[in-house]
């Protein structure tokens, strides 16, 4: 009997901003292979109104609703999340992952500009 395994997707993405970087997001969307994972995440007030992103089966579109202290706070928090969630210790070389993060999203941990920078 011939086992019939899954080939795992490779790539693992990460794409961060607010409404102002939505023409970057959707265009990073578009170069990704269907077989891509990963989250969009994309602050915005709680009256924005989102658009409807084109992105793999695999790629979820969260919504990060504005913190009080300004634009970038609450995706900078959402940002450490997922790196500390999703970032293993050691590399995987089957695996790429790319992280992409807005210019107004502000880092929520000090290490998060040396590691997409490391990306």
């Amino acid at each position: 009997m011939r086992s019939h395994r899954r080939r795992l997707p490779t790539e693992h993405v990460l794409l961060a901003g607010d409404l102002g970087d939505v023409v970057a997001i959707e265009a990073a969307l578009a170069w990704l292979p269907a077989d891509a994972y990963g989250q969009v995440l994309v602050e915005a007030g709680a009256d924005d109104a989102l658009p409807l992103f084109r992105a793999p089966l695999r790629v979820t579109v969260h919504r990060i609703r504005r913190s009080a202290e300004g634009h970038g706070v609450a995706a900078g928090r959402a940002v450490a999340a997922w790196v500390e969630e999703w970032m293993p210790d050691e590399p995987d070389e089957r695996r790429l992952v790319s992280i992409w993060v807005g210019q107004r999203v502000e880092p929520g941990c000090p290490h998060i500009s040396a590691l997409v920078e490391r990306l």
